[in-house]
């Protein structure tokens, strides 16, 4: 008499399995207990197969689960430009691709200290519409072996405030901004890039919903005039040392050197140009730079960095601050706010809390970072002198892969 013939197979059971493997889970986990169903009731082969699939669907799902909530899964979608290159749809690009002129968010956001790098792409946004950052300019480096940051930094800090200075033309009617630039790290410059991108950013990760690119005919002659004329004291603020005076005495005091010419023309300037109805507090201003001006020129020549400080804590008791915002008032330009969140200001700090920033103290709501750390990642004040930006210092490298880059934001003292 011949052998019954084995049970059948449940064909779902098969199913199940094969449907879990391909990371369709929810099939998987439906059709598995489906077939753990039919198979007592029919009499049929195949439990260790449902049993399968639905134990991997289940992982699955609960991986996911898991997973989502945290894991960005951003499609991957290229901006629209029209025919001027003036980004009209948001999409996402390489560091690499960015224009001056674009306004962008970094992926993740701006890092904080503690906290992974940023990516290597950033999302394209039109300027009109809320977004984090906006590149004012870019640069090459010249060829040659891999400078190292302190080379890269000594180049790209100094061109990226003069170049921001040219683009914002009055920074201060943007509110209260931060300057950083993305440039190559070291395996970057191995595969050829030598590229340096500026940009600029609000700091605490607050949004622009507007481009900071200055437009001169959209002011009248008196207030290019008046810009023009403090330009050259606010491009030399801004290119004060990385490195406090008692770390780097002889930058200081070039430094300082710079601030008694920029401050001799920003006078002339202010003296020979034409502002009807702002004669009196231009005067005034003119008055407490000239008063200033000899202890910028002491502090030139200073021996110690204690009597280099001093020498700063007099140049501040002679700012400007006062007639420099009637002016403005009267000029029709914007105010510096009061409120540091939504304005540009001189900086929370006087001159003498500066050589206690250098010390790595804390004052106010600014943290500081002693300069000699090269993985400094904190955001403090930049006392810059009037009526200059807010800046900071942060060094990261920036992404994986061929994408690798470094973002850093200038430094305080």
């Amino acid at each position: 008499m011949p052998p019954p013939a084995p049970p059948a197979l449940n064909g779902l059971a098969v199913t199940s399995l094969v449907t879990s493997l391909l990371c369709l889970a929810p099939l998987g986990l439906l059709f598995g207990c489906i077939a753990l169903w039919q198979i007592p009731r029919r009499g049929q082969r195949g439990k260790g197969l449902a049993i399968a699939g639905v134990s991997v669907s289940g992982a699955i799902l609960l991986l996911a689960a898991v997973v989502i909530p945290v894991v960005d899964f951003r499609v991957w979608t290229l901006p629209a430009r029209s025919d001027s290159g003036d980004v009209t749809k948001p999409g996402w690009t390489t560091i690499q691709s960015i224009r001056a002129g674009d306004c962008f968010t970094p992926r993740g956001g701006l890092t904080e200290p503690g906290t992974p790098p940023l990516g290597g792409s950033v999302e394209l946004i039109p300027c009109d519409t809320p977004h984090r950052a906006e590149a004012y300019a870019s640069f090459t480096l010249p060829e040659g072996d891999f400078p190292g940051l302190d080379g890269i930094t000594a180049t790209a800090r100094p061109q990226c405030a003069r170049l921001f200075m040219d683009y914002a033309l009055d920074p201060l009617a943007f509110g209260r901004l931060q300057t950083y630039y993305f440039h190559p790290d070291e395996q970057g410059w191995a595969a050829g890039r030598r590229t340096v991108v500026c940009w600029v950013a609000r700091p605490d990760n607050a949004e622009l919903d507007v481009s900071v690119r200055g437009n001169a005919s959209d002011l009248d002659a008196t207030q290019r005039e008046f810009l023009a004329a403090v330009k050259p004291l606010n491009t030399a603020g801004a290119l004060r040392p990385a490195k406090s005076p008692r770390q780097d005495l002889a930058g200081a005091t070039a430094w300082a050197g710079h601030m008694a010419q920029a401050q001799a023309e920003t006078i002339q300037l202010l003296k020979d140009a034409d502002l009807p109805g702002a004669e009196a507090p231009t005067d005034q201003l003119v008055a407490e730079l000239e008063a200033g001006r000899p202890f910028w020129q002491q502090a030139a020549e200073a021996p110690d960095a204690d009597t280099f400080l001093s020498h700063l804590r007099s140049v501040d008791q002679h700012d400007g601050e006062q007639p420099h915002r009637r002016i403005r008032g009267l000029l029709d330009l914007p105010l510096p706010a009061s409120d540091p969140p939504q304005a540009l200001e001189r900086t929370a700090a006087s001159t003498a809390d500066r050589a206690r920033l250098s010390s790595g103290r804390r004052i106010g709501t600014g943290r500081t970072t002693p300069a000699s750390d090269p993985d400094a990642r904190r955001r403090t004040p930049h006392p810059v002198g009037p009526p200059l930006i807010t800046r900071t210092v942060l060094e990261g490298d920036l992404g994986p892969g061929q994408e690798r880059m470094r973002l850093d934001r200038d430094p305080l003292w």
